[in-house]
């Protein structure tokens, strides 16, 4: 920055700003950017100091991957941007970390095919050595955007002959860019009574007086900082000129994003939505209606499939049905009937069942308490069937609306939320009663076991000829079981064998029963959910928003744009100006 001051002064100077980006957020969530305005280039360099070491955190040795930009607004200055980057350093074990971390600053730079090298090398020092020159013929081993400049002309030995360094040569062999240029920019002490022009004047003699040796002096047309400046402005237009066909492309299509992005963000005239038979219509109610009828066209068509979604996952109703129809069946499919108990405890419950009376024949208080307490276990697994089916739907609503009203979403995001909320307070409305009426649905079970079942009569029909047969004398009907492989848990703890055997019998009996209401339940719990949560969405949903948004004091509220979409729309329109300039820029370019 000290050579910056020298070279320019203050002379003609309008503004300088320094800016780099912080790590807080503002209220879009876009990093902050600090920024200080300043008129004396003295300011400058104390306050690159500054901000260095809130990049760093004031760390020796940190190297930060951020810009601090300068911006000079001045007559006297080049039309040009320049990144000064770090000088390349000597690998070593204590630096090994640091000198990683600036190589791939550098290289990330200048990899860049569109990007003009400057490699800055001392002088008094051979050009074979230079680390510049190495980082730069790395990237553009032909030169073709590499300039060479050799600083402190004025720190060479005068017993020393740079002319072939002058000349671009090291050791013979020309040094592969597009042109080398020596300067003096060497920090002159200034005097309290010097002027920035005073300073620059005698910068510009003690070139003069470097070119003037005669071993120099037919080199002085191509060195110096003014032509130095000069020549970097011939390079960049001429360098522009060979990038125009690509970066008039880039700029066409970045521009159309922001055309489109300024679109959707621009404010809407909602007397076009008027109805015309009104003459009192605004058109705000009539835009409201069509963003409603729009979210529930896109949510009822996605539920039951009739919508193309173009999404590489299952998305939409099919995901309530794989949920009744594989992980609630799966679920239930984990219930296997007593064996949580063993024998014994079953055997309990069986005599416990007969009170002070024996029993002769099979206990059916004994069979129903077995039955009861198997199908309770499948009362949790169809709640939870009921909260994941309120889960997806809840999620079909959600990428319904992105889907079909991500406009009003980007103008009107009251708006687009409140139609979002209503749907999710809706659903949670039907997920209570849903969960009521699921939970009807296992009481039934409970309440009424029906042994006269047709396919609990048929699975007693199947094993009558490998059972003995027990009947009940007071219903004349006849229970029979198979031998079931797996048995319960446990020993039978004092049990006779005939007390075993009616023992097998129960259970044996009860598992049969539970697999019949099983598929029941298996069929009649979605069933309820469709019916109570999922149908009453489809048919209810259009009137319920109308009936919530619909009122002119809602609706108008909902309608004012938030200032987080004015700054958008000012931002979008502030660049779209920008790249409108730059491709005005590259035609008078191509023209010229």
């Amino acid at each position: 920055m000290r050579n910056t001051r020298l070279l320019h002064g203050n002379a003609g100077l309008q503004q300088i700003t320094v800016s780099y980006e912080t790590d807080q957020d503002d209220e879009r969530g876009l990093k902050k950017i600090y920024r200080k305005q300043m008129d004396d280039f003295t300011e400058v360099a104390a306050e690159i100091r500054t901000a260095t070491d809130r990049l760093t955190g004031g760390k020796d040795g940190a190297v930060v991957a951020k810009l601090i930009t300068v911006e000079v607004l001045s007559p006297t200055v080049p039309n040009l941007t320049l990144i000064d980057l770090p000088g390349r350093i000597e690998r070593i074990a204590a630096n090994e970390r640091m000198h990683q971390e600036i190589e791939d600053l550098v290289m990330g730079y200048i990899r860049n095919p569109k990007a003009i090298i400057l490699a800055v090398h001392q002088a008094s020092n051979d050009l074979g050595v230079s680390r510049g020159i190495g980082a730069a013929n790395w990237v553009d081993p032909e030169g073709l955007r590499t300039i060479c400049v050799l600083t402190k002309l004025d720190l060479v030995d005068n017993a020393d002959n740079i002319s072939e360094r002058l000349g671009g040569r090291a050791g013979g062999d020309a040094i592969k860019c597009l042109r080398t240029v020596g300067v003096i920019n060497t920090p002159l002490p200034q005097l309290p009574s010097q002027s920035e022009e005073e300073l620059r004047k005698i910068q510009d003699a003690e070139e003069q007086k470097f070119f003037n040796q005669p071993r120099y002096r037919d080199l002085k047309e191509l060195h110096g900082t003014r032509n130095l400046v000069d020549y970097l402005s011939t390079v960049f237009v001429e360098h522009l000129k060979g990038s125009l066909p690509q970066l008039r492309k880039d700029l066409d299509a970045v521009r159309v994003i922001y055309e489109e992005r300024l679109e959707k963000l621009g404010t809407i005239d909602f007397s076009r939505y008027a109805y015309k038979g009104n003459p009192n219509s605004t058109g705000e109610f009539e835009y409201v209606v069509g963003a409603i009828e729009k979210f529930c066209t896109s949510f009822i068509e996605s539920i039951n499939g009739r919508i193309d979604l173009g999404h590489g996952r299952l998305r939409g109703g099919v995901r309530v049905e794989q949920l009744f129809n594989s992980l609630y069946w799966d679920n239930l499919d984990y219930i296997y009937p007593l064996s949580d108990i063993t024998k014994a405890e079953a055997w309990n419950i069986i005599k416990n069942a007969g009170g002070i009376t024996p029993q002769i024949f099979l206990n059916p208080v004994a069979f129903e308490t077995l039955v009861r307490r198997e199908i309770e276990a499948m009362r949790a697994e169809s709640q939870s069937c009921v909260i994941l089916a309120h889960s997806e739907v809840l999620l079909i609503s959600q990428e319904a609306a992105d889907d079909s009203i991500k406009d009003v979403k980007i103008k009107y995001p009251a708006l687009f939320q409140a139609i979002v909320d209503d749907v999710a307070d809706f659903l949670t409305e039907k997920l209570k009663k849903t969960k009521k009426m699921v939970s009807h649905g296992i009481d039934m079970h409970l309440d009424y076991i029906n042994v006269k079942n047709r396919h609990f009569q048929a699975a007693l029909e199947e094993v009558k000829a490998t059972r003995p047969l027990l009947t009940r004398p007071e219903s004349g009907h006849a229970l029979l079981t198979t031998p079931d492989p797996k048995g319960i848990d446990g020993l039978p703890m004092g049990l006779t064998s005939e007390e075993e055997e009616e023992c097998d019998l129960y259970v044996a009996l009860v598992r049969r029963y539970f697999s019949i209401t099983r598929d029941t339940v298996r069929d009649t719990i979605p069933k309820i959910i469709v019916r109570f949560m999922v149908k009453k969405i489809e048919r209810k949903i259009r009137n319920r928003l109308m009936a919530h948004l619909g009122d002119k004091e809602v609706y108008s509220s909902l309608l004012a744009e938030s200032e987080h979409v004015a700054a958008n729309r000012r931002e979008a329109q502030a660049r779209l100006e920008n790249y409108e300039l730059a491709v005005q820029l590259a035609k008078d370019l191509a023209i010229a």
